[in-house]
């Protein structure tokens, strides 16, 4: 066992040998009823023992999570899955701040304490072949006591389909329903008012409506295409201010700035950017919609635009501090503050359009002297790489 002075801020850092764990794979491999055990799941299941590292898996996991040649026994789940936060400290998967919250991690340190059968929602972020995304899974585990030794059984079911369906059918109900609901009054109205000074008024809501629909029903379709890498975009020069401007009349006559403060501060001189204007401007208006919803009547709403040496940084400001715990979740897919009624992807959808398409980066800062910053960099020149 190696006994390690690494710093943890959720579970133990010590890790078993190479030769412990290979001993234990072989006394495992060597019990039938523990081989057909693995076998007889339908999903990808391992074996971990008292350190949370891979010492048995089944032909499922060996087939949907190996690469060529790749070999997992003595790593830990997230080394495993690439998950990009078991790199972030010495002492690996279930050592970084962000483990606390991890479905997978509270699950086996607890089985390990209680002896009890759990189960959790777990969202991993992965990094792979050079793009990064989210896994929705579900995660079992019961405690196997095996020739005086105490192991997990750690069971993995893929949500992703299950988890985009509901985001669809919550998306169809509530956003397009209620945009669909708004153009049939609006339409019944025009008739009406068709003779009167309401009529270009009235019009004019049902353009705009008729536009929020078919933007909703878009911005679905990009991020499917987004997350299977099928996604076209077409870089384009425009400038800081142009960009600012768009974002800023998307919501500065909104319902959700009533009673709140909303400015832009824009650039003083001509900052040039060559991106995709369109995703940059969704993007934008994604992290404005969030901050207008999370601030109260009589506080402050604001973005900006700085000149960053070969970037520009894109600011939205507002005034609150986001709590730890969602602070740790909050670019994973399907996570939502807003319990069922959240599409929780908001914050996910920015940061994989912004990094694995436009070549940026999307970071955050929340404390109470700060207040909180969402912070999008994009590279002043496109950089001329393969999609």
């Amino acid at each position: 066992m190696f006994v390690t002075e690494h710093r943890t801020y959720f579970d133990s850092p010590i890790r078993s040998s190479r030769q412990e764990t290979e001993s234990r794979k072989l006394r495992l491999g060597k019990n039938p009823i523990i081989r057909q055990m693995l076998e007889s799941f339908p999903d990808l299941v391992v074996i971990l023992d008292h350190n949370r590292q891979i010492v048995a898996y089944n032909k499922k996991t060996e087939k949907l999570l190996l690469d060529e040649n790749e070999e997992i026994i003595g790593q830990r789940l997230g080394e495993a899955f690439k998950c990009i936060h078991a790199f972030e400290m010495p002492g690996g998967c279930g050592t970084s701040v962000f483990c606390s919250e991890c479905g997978a991690g509270k699950c086996n340190k607890n089985t390990l304490a209680t002896s009890e059968s759990l189960e959790e929602e777990c969202r991993i972020h992965i990094r792979h072949e050079g793009f990064e995304t989210s896994l929705d899974l579900k995660v079992f585990t019961s405690l196997l006591e095996f020739e005086e030794e105490k192991f997990i059984v750690f069971a993995i079911k893929n949500l992703e389909n299950e988890k985009r369906r509901e985001l669809l059918e919550r998306i169809f109900f509530h956003d397009v329903l209620n945009t669909a609901s708004i153009i049939f009054g609006i339409s019944g109205m025009i008739s009406e008012v068709k003779e009167t000074d309401d009529f270009d008024k009235y019009s004019k809501i049902l353009l705009n409506t008729s536009e929020q629909l078919i933007q909703e029903i878009q911005a679905q379709r990009d991020l499917s295409n987004a997350e299977s890498g099928k996604l076209v975009i077409y870089p384009a020069q425009d400038t800081a201010k142009n960009i600012l401007e768009k974002v800023f009349e998307l919501y500065e006559n909104n319902n959700l700035t009533r009673g709140k403060t909303f400015t832009c501060d824009y650039p003083p001189n001509m900052m040039i950017i060559e991106t995709d204007p369109h995703f940059i401007i969704r993007s934008l208006g994604n992290l404005i919609k969030n901050a207008l919803e999370a601030v109260g009547n009589g506080q402050k709403v604001s973005i900006s635009a700085y000149d960053y040496g070969e970037n520009i940084r894109f600011v939205i400001a507002n005034d609150g501090v986001i709590p730890k715990h969602i602070q740790l979740q909050i670019f994973n897919r399907s996570f939502s503050t807003k319990a069922k009624k959240g599409r929780g992807i908001g914050t996910y959808s920015v940061k994989l359009l912004i990094e694995n398409y436009l070549r940026g980066r999307v970071s955050f800062i929340s404390n109470e002297e700060e207040q909180t910053k969402f912070i999008v960099e994009i590279p002043k020149v496109f950089p001329e790489t393969e999609q």
